[in-house]
């Protein structure tokens, strides 16, 4: 799609204090985000339309797509937006009318009570696995003969397959894809490009998860509902649907984080700030609008504590808001200024050297052994770690047959997925090398480098950029035997422990269940990302360039 540049581009403000914004309350947050550990990726904050600060974590950038995960709910619920708005079907109407071969042999009470407003709202009552594996052939079968667990339109539960229910009926009722459907209605008329996303073995895009755009396309999606469905002067999102999307349409208060229990709307989460609403996804990947203050905030992160972002933002905003005209700060401008282009992650480390190790594995393979029980459960072992690839429809396969190749300032890393072989460089000079690798079916620019630690222990760091994660690995060489420690940025065990208390507030009223969450989390970890071993093999992989 071509567009012009003053149609791709949000308006900037030439000080935050021209649009009402403190260039102190800024430099707060993000020294809060600091005292938080928050790693955030992109920032953006908007006040009456205009972007008062925009920053990027080096290598990430304004160019460069980011996977939103679950934000492509927010998303999904707008297309639905304009198809009731078109007539294409009302909320009201039952989903088995639309689904007529799905409908169970046997009579099932569910079938002429669950609506497109309890699938929109999550209130559907069908007992469906959060963790359901996409990889599976039919997840609209999987779904609808789920059986009721609570009364539809009664009980808040969250499921990717309430949005991906809205991508296929949409392709039903108008021959084109979701994301087809959009780009004449929502995506050209802000001046975004049609983002990518997975689909389903059918084509059909996920619409609860696996789009990749950029940070100002979730800025101008949330400015845009802010500004009541209208951009630029043209009602783009129909108005009625702004309203009742961004408004508490089901309760959620069983949920444990205070801006996860104040309401859901049309695929919307309602926040602890009056008049506030979010688009969230997975790893922090959110856009907060604060209405009552015509403020935005969208960012990409690597956080599993959803909570966290918010939490930094409340002590400074929107305190840091005014309304009357102000002169900037020339001493927290130039901070700001400074601090806006020089947020980067540390350079790697030059690394020593083990001439002969180096030597022996230039002309090696490393065979590894499949992890029996990960391959019983569905999640075989790859690159990219588990909490991501368990959303992939493409789960290709485990990692294996790997060959390291040394060059005087960097190394080569091959490796066999599935059915893709990827081969990306490996900095050992202090500088990331830059290679294109192919993962779940994704493609994506990672940066990479590698470090001898003590021993014959060698340190692998990749960062895929279009996704928010990245993975390490310690390959341990003892003679010909092998063994490699995986561990992910954001933790396996700050995801777990995240999760465990979400299950605690859905299993509230048994305690028994409780426990076993309890217990299920706590070994995850140690199950979802254990040790690979293997041997090294005298075969040389030919690789590709």
């Amino acid at each position: 799609m071509q567009t012009t540049e003053k149609a791709q581009t949000l308006p900037r403000a030439q000080t935050p204090e021209e649009a009402g914004v403190s260039s102190q309350a800024i430099l707060d947050l993000l020294d809060e985000f600091d005292r938080r550990e928050f790693e955030h990726h992109g920032l953006m904050i908007l006040r009456h339309g205009k972007v008062v600060f925009e920053q990027y974590r080096a290598p990430y950038a304004a160019e460069i797509p980011h996977s939103i995960y679950s934000f492509s709910k927010s998303i999904a619920a707008t297309a639905a937006g304009f198809a009731a708005d078109e007539g294409l079907f009302s909320l009201d109407d039952k989903i088995g009318q639309y689904f007529p071969e799905y409908r169970p042999k046997k009579k099932a009470r569910y079938w002429d009570q669950v609506t497109l407003r309890h699938v929109i709202t999550m209130t559907s009552g069908l007992a469906f696995d959060v963790f359901h594996q996409n990889s599976a052939p039919d997840w609209i079968g999987d779904y609808l003969h789920s059986h009721l667990r609570d009364e539809p339109g009664t009980i808040f539960h969250y499921t990717n397959e309430c949005a991906y229910l809205i991508s296929v009926l949409i392709r039903r009722l108008t021959g084109q894809t979701m994301w087809e459907y959009l780009t004449p209605r929502l995506f050209e008329p802000l001046g975004m490009e049609t983002p990518f996303t997975e689909t389903d073995q059918q084509g059909n895009p996920g619409g609860g998860w696996g789009v990749i755009w950029k940070l100002e396309d979730s800025a101008k999606f949330i400015q845009c509902y802010l500004d009541g469905g209208r951009w630029r002067g043209k009602q783009v999102i129909p108005a009625w649907w702004v309203a009742e999307a961004t408004r508490k349409q089901s309760d959620n208060s069983g949920n444990v984080k205070a801006d996860s229990n104040r309401g859901y709307g049309y695929q919307f989460w309602m926040c602890q700030q009056e008049n506030a609403f979010a688009a969230r996804g997975m790893f922090c990947q959110q856009g907060f609008c604060m209405r009552d203050y015509d403020a935005v905030f969208v960012y990409f992160g690597a956080d599993a504590d959803e909570q966290k972002p918010f939490d930094a933002i409340y002590p400074h905003f929107p305190g840091g808001f005014f309304e009357e005209k102000r002169e900037a700060d020339p001493a927290a401008l130039q901070e700001l200024r400074r601090r806006e282009a020089s947020l980067a992650f540390p350079p790697p480390p030059v690394s020593n050297r083990m001439p002969e190790l180096e030597e022996k594995l230039n002309g090696s393979m490393i065979r590894l052994r499949k992890q029996r029980l990960l391959n019983i459960a569905g999640y075989p072992q790859g690159l990219l770690p588990m909490t991501v690839n368990q959303m992939c429809v493409d789960r290709a396969g485990n990692m294996t047959d790997i060959a390291l190749e040394f060059g005087e300032n960097e190394a080569r890393f091959s490796w066999r997925e599935g059915h893709w072989r990827n081969s990306i460089p490996l900095g050992m000079d202090g500088r990331y090398r830059v290679g294109k690798v192919t993962l779940a079916g994704f493609h994506f620019d990672a940066y990479a480098y590698a470090e001898w630690k003590s021993g014959n222990t060698l340190y692998l760091n990749i960062r895929p950029i279009q996704t928010c994660v990245s993975n390490s690995f310690l390959i341990r060489f003892r003679g010909r035997r092998v063994k490699i420690t995986p561990r992910s940025t954001p933790t396996f065990q700050s995801i777990a422990a995240n999760l465990c208390k979400l299950s605690f507030a859905y299993l509230n009223n048994n305690p028994l269940m409780c426990l076993v969450s309890r217990f299920v989390f706590a070994a995850a970890p140690y199950l979802m990302e254990g040790n690979f071993y293997g041997r090294l093999k005298n075969r040389r992989i030919k690789r590709r360039r």
